[in-house]
C-alpha cells in the first residue's frame, strides 16, 4: 500500500488520506497499536514498530473486519465455490462467459 502511495504520489493522483487497512485479526491490531513488547511477538518487532509508526502518523490505519466480510481472501487463501462466488459479487466481477 505504501509502494503505490508513493507512485500514485509521483503520478500527482493521490489525494492525502489515511489509508484503511482492513484486518480480520484482533491480536494483530493489538499488537501494532500496542507499544509493550511481549515475548511471544519478538520475531514481527521490526515489523510491529514500522506499522506503529505509519499509524502514528497518520499515515495507516487499522480497521477490524470479520473473516467473512474480508475479500482479500479470495486472493491469499483457497476457498470453496460458495466462498468464491461470494467475494467476486462483492467485488462486482461478471462471469463473462455467464447466459444472461
Amino acid at each position: 500500500m505504501l509502494w503505490l502511495k508513493g507512485l500514485l504520489n509521483e503520478l500527482q493522483v493521490l489525494r492525502n488520506e489515511t489509508m484503511m487497512l482492513n484486518c480480520d485479526n484482533i491480536a494483530a491490531i493489538n499488537i501494532a497499536n500496542n507499544p509493550v513488547q511481549f515475548d511471544r511477538t519478538k520475531h514481527v518487532e521490526i515489523d510491529r514498530f514500522f506499522i506503529k509508526e505509519k499509524l502514528d502518523s497518520g499515515v495507516l490505519k487499522l480497521k477490524y473486519v470479520k473473516s467473512r466480510s474480508q475479500l482479500a481472501d479470495c486472493f491469499t487463501k483457497g476457498l470453496g465455490p460458495s466462498e468464491v462466488e461470494l467475494s467476486c459479487s462483492k467485488m462486482s466481477m461478471l462471469d463473462i462467459f455467464s447466459p444472461p
